[in-house]
C-alpha cells in the first residue's frame, strides 16, 4: 500500500508538471514544486523509468531502484514465446486508473513537444522511447489509442522534431499500434496524410527525410499487404482523377495539382511500395502496377515542353524501377526520345560559363530563361541518354533484345544525324554502337538456344549466368556511367551539406520567371512590368495552394469508406468515370 501511495503521488506530480502553465490547471492541483531541480527530477524519472515501475507494480511488487526494462514475470513470458497482456496482470484492476492517468499525460507531453515551436530533441527522444515501451499499456484503452496515434504521427512527420532518430522511434510505436492494437487502417491513413503534407516542396537536405518517411510507409504496407491494397487502390485512383482533371480542364490550377512535388512524391511512394512488395505473382499490390504505370506515362506527357523535362525524368525513374523490380516491360524509350525533338534544341543555346548543371533529383521544372541555357540543355540530353541506357540495360539479356532495340536504334541514328549539339551527337552514336555490339554478342547465343519462344520458363532463364555477371558489352559501359552518376550524386549531397538548405522548385513557382530579357531602357516600364509579373505570381501561388489543399482533402477523404464513390473529393464528378 505504501508503494501504491507513492506511485499515486508520482503520477500526480507528473500530471502537474505536464500541465504546468495551463490556465485550466491553475488551482486544480495541490502539487507545488519546490525548485526547478525537483521539477526536472520528476520529469526525468517519469519519462525514463516509469515503464518498469508500472510493470513491477502491476505484477505485485515495487520496481528495483534504478532498474529499467521488464520484470521477472514478463521476461519469463517472453522467453516462453508468449505475449503478456498487461490487463491480465494481477493488480491491473486496482492500478488501471493510475496507468490511464499517466498514459494520458505522457501522450499530451509528447504531442506538445512535437508541436511546440521550441522543440527539445533530447527530451522528445526520451519521451517517445517511453511511449514506445508503453504501447502494450495503451491497448486496453480504446479511447486513448487514437490520441496516442495522433501524437506519434505529429512527432514522426515534423522535420524539426528531433530528426531521423525521433521519426524512427515514432514509427516503431505507430507500427506496434497498427499491428497489435488493431489500428492498421488508421495508422496507414495517418502516415500517408502526414507524408503528403510534408512533401510539398523538395530541397537536397529534405530529400533524405522524404525517403525515410516513404520507407516507413512501405514497411507498414508490408505488414498487411491485403489491407494496404485497399488504401493504395483509393489513393492511386485519386492520383488518376487529378491527372484526368488536368487533361480535360487544361487549366493552370488543374495542371499545377499534377505538376507539383506533392503529387510527384505521392506517385513515387506507391511506385516504391510496389517495387518492394509486388514482386510475388500472388501479391495483391501487383494488380496496381498497370494503373500506376499508366498514371506515370500520362503525367510525363501532360506538358511536352523542355521546361518540364525534369518531371518527365522523375516519372521515367519510377518506370525503370518498376520494370526492373517487377519484371515487366514498360515502353519508356518513346518518352526519352521525344526530349530530343524539343524545339529549343534546334536553336543556338545561351552560354553562361559560371552556371552549374542542375540537380535532377530535386527538380521538376525550370524557368523559360534557364531552359534556353546551354548548361541545362547539355545536362538534359545527358540525363535522357543515361535513363534510356538504364531502360535498355534492363532488357539487355532478354531473348528478344535484338528486335526490341530496332525502333530505338533507328531513332538514335536520326538524332545523331540531325542534331547540332555535339555532346548529343557523340553520345547518341556511342550508345547506338554499343546497342549494335551487344545485339551482335547476343545473337549467336540465341541461335544456339534449344527452346521455342512459347517455353516462357526457359526464355526467362536465358543468359542467367551472363546477366548475373553482367558480362555483355552494354553492361561494361553502363556500369561506368552508373559509377560516374553516383560520384556526381555524392558530390551534390556534400555540397548541400556544406552550404545548408537550398530551395528547389516550389509548387507555386511562376511560369514566367526569368522571361524578362529586356535591357531595362525605360525604368518605369520595367518596374511596372515586374509589378504585374509579381502580382500574377502571387495569384498563381494562391491557386496552387488551393489545388494542394484539394489534393490533401482528397487523401483525407480516401480512407473513410474504401471502395465507394465517397472516397474522392466532392469537387470531382465520378459518374462518367464509373461508366468508362
Amino acid at each position: 500500500k505504501t508503494h501504491r501511495a507513492s506511485l499515486k503521488q508520482l503520477v500526480a506530480a507528473f500530471r502537474a508538471a505536464v500541465r504546468f502553465g495551463d490556465d485550466e490547471s491553475e488551482g486544480s492541483s495541490d502539487m507545488v514544486f519546490a525548485s526547478s531541480h525537483a521539477f526536472n527530477a520528476v520529469m526525468r524519472f517519469s519519462i525514463g523509468q516509469m515503464d518498469a515501475v508500472l510493470r513491477a507494480h502491476l505484477e505485485g511488487g515495487a520496481a528495483p531502484a534504478g532498474r529499467k526494462g521488464s520484470s521477472k514475470a514478463t521476461r519469463e513470458g517472453k522467453k516462453a514465446g508468449k505475449a503478456v497482456r498487461v490487463d491480465a496482470l494481477p493488480h491491473w484492476r486496482a492500478l488501471q486508473p493510475l496507468v490511464k492517468s499517466y498514459l494520458t499525460n505522457l501522450v499530451v507531453f509528447v504531442d506538445r513537444l512535437a508541436s511546440s515551436a521550441e522543440r527539445g530533441s533530447e527530451m522528445l527522444s526520451v519521451a517517445l522511447g517511453q511511449l514506445h515501451r508503453l504501447v502494450p499499456f495503451l491497448l486496453p484503452f480504446p479511447r486513448l489509442r487514437p490520441k496516442a496515434l495522433r501524437a506519434l504521427l505529429r512527432a514522426w512527420a515534423a522535420p524539426e522534431a528531433g530528426g531521423q532518430g525521433c521519426s524512427l522511434v515514432s514509427y516503431a510505436a505507430v507500427r506496434q499500434l497498427a499491428t497489435e492494437g488493431g489500428m492498421f487502417d488508421e495508422a496507414l491513413k495517418g502516415l500517408y496524410l502526414a507524408y503528403a503534407r510534408g512533401a510539398k516542396a523538395m530541397t537536397r537536405p529534405r530529400l533524405a527525410r522524404v525517403v525515410l518517411l516513404s520507407s516507413c510507409l512501405v514497411d507498414l504496407c508490408g505488414a498487411d499487404p491485403a489491407a494496404a491494397y485497399q488504401h493504395a487502390f483509393v489513393y492511386i485512383r485519386q492520383l488518376a482523377i487529378h491527372l484526368r482533371n488536368a487533361i480535360q480542364k487544361t487549366s493552370d490550377a488543374a495542371t499545377r495539382q499534377v505538376y507539383s512535388w506533392q503529387y510527384v512524391n505521392c506517385l513515387r511512394l506507391w511506385a516504391q511500395a510496389l517495387c518492394a512488395l509486388a514482386k510475388p505473382a500472388d501479391s495483391p499490390l501487383r494488380q496496381l502496377a498497370y494503373p500506376l504505370v499508366q498514371i506515370c506515362l500520362g503525367t510525363a506527357r501532360l506538358l511536352p515542353n523542355i521546361r518540364y523535362a525534369p518531371l518527365r525524368f522523375q516519372c521515367v525513374r519510377m518506370l525503370n524501377n518498376l520494370a526492373a523490380e517487377l519484371g515487366v516491360f514498360v515502353p519508356v524509350a518513346p518518352l526519352l526520345l521525344e526530349t530530343f525533338r524539343f524545339a529549343q534544341l534546334a536553336k543556338p543555346p545561351k552560354k553562361a560559363p559560371r552556371d552549374k548543371p542542375p540537380d535532377w533529383a530535386v527538380l521538376i521544372k525550370v524557368s523559360k530563361a534557364d531552359a534556353d541555357k546551354w548548361v541545362y540543355q547539355e545536362s538534359m540530353v545527358q540525363q535522357a541518354l543515361f535513363l534510356l541506357a538504364e531502360h535498355l540495360h534492363g532488357l539487355a539479356y532478354d531473348v528478344s533484345f535484338p528486335e526490341l532495340i530496332v525502333p530505338t536504334l533507328a531513332a538514335l541514328k536520326r538524332v545523331a544525324k540531325a542534331t547540332k549539339i555535339v555532346a548529343l551527337q557523340q553520345r547518341a552514336r556511342r550508345l547506338s554502337s554499343l546497342l549494335e555490339a551487344h545485339a551482335a554478342w547476343l545473337q549467336p547465343r540465341r541461335d544456339a538456344a534449344d527452346f521455342s519462344p512459347k517455353d516462357s520458363g526457359r526464355a526467362a532463364a536465358f543468359l542467367a549466368t551472363e546477366r548475373e555477371a553482367r558480362s555483355g558489352p552494354l553492361s561494361s559501359w553502363f556500369l561506368q556511367e552508373v559509377s560516374a552518376s553516383e560520384a556526381r550524386e555524392a558530390e551534390l549531397r556534400a555540397e548541400a551539406e556544406n552550404r545548408g538548405p537550398i530551395e528547389a522548385d516550389a509548387p507555386g513557382d511562376d511560369d514566367s520567371d526569368g522571361d524578362d530579357d529586356s535591357d531595362g531602357d525605360d525604368d518605369s516600364a520595367a518596374r511596372e512590368k515586374r509589378r504585374k509579373r509579381q502580382a500574377s505570381k502571387r495569384e498563381r501561388q494562391r491557386q496552387a495552394a488551393q489545388g494542394q489543399a484539394q489534393l490533401e482533402a482528397a487523401a483525407a477523404a480516401g480512407s473513410h469508406e474504401l471502395g465507394t464513390a465517397t472516397d474522392t473529393v466532392e469537387d470531382f464528378v465520378l459518374s462518367d468515370l464509373e461508366e468508362d
